[in-house]
């Protein structure tokens, strides 16, 4: 079975459809999105991958038009991507003349750029596969691109991190056929839908939008567009993504709400949102020092995300039903599980164990801010535990003698203590003390933060290591 997706190799888009291939599924790199969208409509037993929306840049319109023009494709899964731009170049001595990316790249790094390389032009290319193709051509050339495309092309990572804005994520949708008897799509996520995205026009005429909006009342919407209607000129339809289940409205009442007052509505998909590793199949590019100021970056994030949480009660009623789990389970499942294993293993670990420490008891009047406030938390942590297979790969490196001797023994215990650096790890709790000082706590709440890292979060981080280094 093939997987479509936008090509060519080695860019954003391969490496989400690799992640999200269902097993036998064969990605194949499309030229264009209306091909991709053209190959998948064609047969029912394929599928495809399609970037959605940007943190920085915003909704990927051509997507939009096109899940409106191809009705029988429905989204069935969602995947945050964490896009993280590095400059390349074949060396590090060569004084830049240009640099090189596809437009959205150079898009989410245009201000980083210009301060680095103030009047170096920034120069759009079909993608940046292609932009690290070129930049292995010509020394005077950088590429704006992922890290694992280094290797592919044979460059090395002159800058890391050269986007704009922390956290720069892509969202890409699963799409699959519409099945027959089935109006939302295919279960391509084993988990339960946690958003729909809905289609509607209105009619045209004063408040027609705020009457569309009405049934929504006390409903999250988590997205809306407006994109204008082929052959209708200045009449454009709305996209609105829902958060579902929170609202305790089934989404089959929230359609019909809908069809009463709307032209047209219906739904293009309804699906779980689950955080991609940051992680690159291969790390030894980026030395363990700049590896741990990349963990300090993490860390303010997360710090950020843990402080809003602490805005709002324990709310116990919304988790009643998730059980604990060992840590050694949770650090098996980044070790060695897939992404939705990990989402599984550290939502059950987050709710169990975090948000106890952070949040006080008692219930919020209304609970879904707290909710908003769990799943940012829940994807800065993932980014936490991901990273540590990103750093054991340069230990492995660095460390080798040691590791490889503890690792000799096939003793979890030997092998922790050869990875344990006291001093590196009083740094990283007094570290996350300041930064949670910094978003605000109480210097006493900041220090019970500090208690999380050392309890839970860093043994944790250093046992995903020791499975590493075991298998």
């Amino acid at each position: 079975m093939n997987l479509y997706y936008l090509g060519p190799e080695e860019t954003f888009s391969h490496r989400a459809a690799t992640r999200m291939a269902l097993p036998g599924e064969r990605p194949i790199p499309c030229a264009d999105l209306r091909e991709v969208f053209r190959k998948a409509a064609a047969d029912p037993q394929t599928a495809a991958v399609v970037p959605f929306e940007n943190s920085t840049q915003g909704p990927v319109t051509e997507v939009m038009d096109l899940l409106v023009a191809h009705p029988g494709l429905q989204a069935v899964a969602c995947r945050a991507v964490p896009v993280h731009q590095h400059l390349l170049s074949r060396d590090l001595t060569t004084p830049l003349a240009r640099i090189l990316s596809k437009a959205e790249a150079l898009a989410q790094c245009r201000a980083t750029l210009a301060r680095i390389y103030p009047g170096l032009p920034l120069i759009p290319v079909a993608s940046t596969a292609e932009a690290a193709r070129l930049a292995a051509e010509d020394p005077a050339a950088g590429a704006v691109a992922g890290e694992t495309t280094a290797k592919r092309y044979g460059l090395v990572l002159r800058r890391p991190d050269v986007q704009d804005v922390s956290g720069n994520t892509t969202r890409f949708f699963r799409l699959e056929s519409r099945r027959p008897g089935d109006p939302h799509g295919g279960p391509a996520d084993p988990l339960p839908p946690t958003h729909a995205l809905l289609y509607a026009t209105v009619e045209d005429r004063p408040g027609s939008l705020s009457d569309l909006l009405a049934p929504l009342r006390g409903i999250d919407l988590t997205f809306i567009q407006s994109r204008p209607i082929p052959g209708e000129k200045w009449k454009y339809g709305f996209f609105l993504e829902l958060l579902i289940g929170a609202s305790g409205m089934p989404l089959a009442a929230i359609l019909g709400a809908l069809k009463g007052i709307a032209r047209e509505v219906r739904t293009l998909g309804s699906y779980t949102i689950t955080t991609q590793s940051s992680v690159p199949d291969d790390s030894g590019t980026t030395a363990l020092s700049s590896l741990r100021a990349m963990i300090a970056d993490i860390d303010s994030g997360l710090l950020r995300a843990f402080a809003a949480r602490r805005r709002y009660r324990l709310n116990p009623g919304l988790y009643a039903h998730v059980t604990p789990i060992a840590i050694d389970e949770l650090a098996l499942a980044f070790a060695k599980g897939d992404a939705t294993e990990q989402t599984r293993a550290l939502r059950r670990f987050y709710l169990t164990t975090v948000v106890p420490y952070i949040a006080a008891p008692g219930e919020d009047a209304d609970p879904r801010q707290a909710l908003h406030a769990d799943t940012d938390a829940i994807a800065a942590l993932a980014r936490r535990f991901r990273f540590a297979t990103r750093v054991i790969a340069r230990k492995r490196v660095e460390q080798a003698p040691a590791l490889r001797d503890a690792a000799r023994t096939g003793d979890p215990a030997r092998v922790e203590q050869a990875l344990l650096n006291a001093e590196v790890e009083a740094r990283v709790l007094a570290r996350a003390q300041a930064y949670a000082e910094r978003e605000g706590l109480s210097p006493s709440a900041a220090r019970h933060i500090a208690w999380l890292y050392r309890d839970y979060l860093l043994p944790v981080s250093r046992l995903i290591q020791v499975h590493v280094v075991l298998s």
